[in-house]
Formats: structure tokens, C-alpha cells, sequence
């Protein structure tokens, strides 16, 4: 029961911050203490002690002159992190397109998130029988094209956390051995793309390869995923495809 409270009370104290965030507008940049607490119908002594953490944290500064709260450099950063998010997805979107329509297979795009793979665009293939996955879907970055291709690019200490976690078998194929496992990632970096059948399910096939961004970073993973009995025998063809489609990408967002 006690923890039931515990919880209950830090729910509450996460939304009443989001509630103070959203107080932040166009029209009302700035708010002064005793204004946010008759709006929020908050005590004063509440509504500044949330205003301390945020602005220790930087997501509220404090108007030297007119000494009201206003939204901080925080925000804004992650703000650039999600317009980065949409601009990837709104460039990556028309050359995904031709992708799809020269392949005829599901194309792809998935970037990390935590310690999982999220399909942020996808564009499905037309025929009867295909892959697909919904978008926003996560999944585990050891099985899989798409998400090994990132997997294999992560920093080494979020890898052996990922590892640590445990690799669960989705298919007798699915690698669960950390050491194949590393050596798979080792492959795949020095190879530059990710060729996987049948290890997160049973004749899908994923041809994968990393997408850049201006500081030569791995921001996202193309894919084109399918049938094996269809993509197999054309899997070099398919690969220089989705190659020529990462690059195209890349280039957009800055990359050299």
C-alpha cells in the first residue's frame, strides 16, 4: 500500500511539472510565481520548488529583469532533437519511395531509442504476401537487419549493457551467444551492411545498412525486408539498392 502512494505521488508531481510546462506559450512566454500558482491552482510553495528543479536542470531560466520563469536552453535542445527526427524522416521519406518501387519489398527506417529499435517511416510493399511492422513498434537490436545495423554502431559500453540484459531467442536462429553476437557486430562494421534471415522470424530476410548524418554519425538504419525465398537469390542487387538509397540519404543530412 505504502508504495501504491509512493508511486501515486510521483505521477502526480511528474504531471503537475508537464501541466506548468504547457503554461509556456507564444502568446505567454514568461510567468511569475504567484500567477503560475492561481492558474495551476497549486500552492506557491509548490509551484517554486518545481520552478528550482527545472531551472537547475535547464529546462526554466529566470528573466533577470523582469524576474518571471521562462522556457531554458533544455528544451530547446531537445527540440533539435526532434526536429532532427522530423527532417530525417521528411528526407528520407521520397528516396524510401523509389526504394520500395524498384524492390517491390517493405523499406524501412529505424533509429535507437533506449535500448531498443523504433521504426520511426516505413513504406510497404504492394504485394500479397509481405513484411511489415507498425510504426513506433519496438523491437530488440540483436535480431534482425534493421536493428543489428545500429546495434553494431552503438558505443561499446551501451552494447555489453544491451548484452547484459539478455538476448532472448526469437527463432532457433536467433543468435543468443554474446561472443557470436560481438563477433556478428565486428562483421558488420567492417563490412558497412547487415544481411540477416529468419532470426527474428521464420522467412523474413533484411538487407540493412546505416545512415549518416553531417558529423558522420549513425542517426538511423535503412532496410529492405521481405520474403527469403524472394530475396535471396537477388540479395547482392537489393543491397547495392539500398546502398545507393542510404547514401542518397545521407548526403541529404549533411554527410560526406
Amino acid at each position: 500500500m505504502e508504495n501504491n502512494t509512493k508511486k501515486t505521488a510521483v505521477l502526480e508531481t511528474g504531471d503537475r511539472i508537464l501541466r506548468m510546462l504547457e503554461c509556456f506559450t507564444i502568446e505567454k512566454p514568461e510567468w511569475g510565481v504567484t500567477e503560475l500558482s492561481k492558474h495551476l491552482g497549486l500552492y506557491k510553495s509548490v509551484v517554486h520548488r518545481m520552478l528550482v528543479t527545472l531551472e537547475h536542470r535547464g529546462f526554466i531560466t529566470q528573466n533577470p529583469q523582469s524576474q518571471k520563469y521562462m522556457l531554458g536552453i533544455k528544451l530547446f535542445e531537445l527540440g533539435v532533437v526532434v526536429g532532427n527526427q522530423m527532417n530525417l524522416r521528411t528526407v528520407a521519406k521520397p528516396v524510401m519511395e523509389e526504394l520500395c518501387e524498384n524492390t517491390k519489398e517493405t523499406v524501412m527506417l529505424m533509429i535507437v531509442d533506449g535500448l531498443e529499435g523504433i521504426c520511426v517511416e516505413k513504406v510497404e510493399s504492394t504485394q500479397s504476401v509481405r513484411y511489415t511492422s507498425p510504426l513506433g513498434k519496438r523491437v530488440p537490436l540483436h535480431a534482425g537487419a534493421t536493428t543489428k545495423i545500429l546495434l553494431a554502431y552503438l558505443p561499446e559500453d551501451k552494447i555489453d549493457k544491451i548484452i547484459s540484459k539478455g538476448l532472448p531467442k526469437f527463432t532457433d536462429y536467433t543468435v543468443s551467444d554474446p561472443d557470436e553476437l560481438r563477433q556478428q557486430l565486428q562483421t558488420i562494421r567492417k563490412q558497412g551492411y547487415c544481411i540477416s534471415s529468419n532470426d527474428f522470424s521464420l522467412g523474413g530476410m533484411g538487407i540493412a545498412v546505416p545512415i549518416m548524418d553531417h558529423s558522420g554519425e549513425v542517426v538511423a538504419g535503412l532496410s529492405i525486408s521481405g520474403l527469403e525465398f524472394r530475396m535471396n537469390d537477388i540479395a547482392d542487387s537489393l543491397l547495392r539498392q539500398c546502398q545507393a538509397a542510404a547514401d542518397s540519404i545521407s548526403r541529404r543530412l549533411g554527410a560526406r
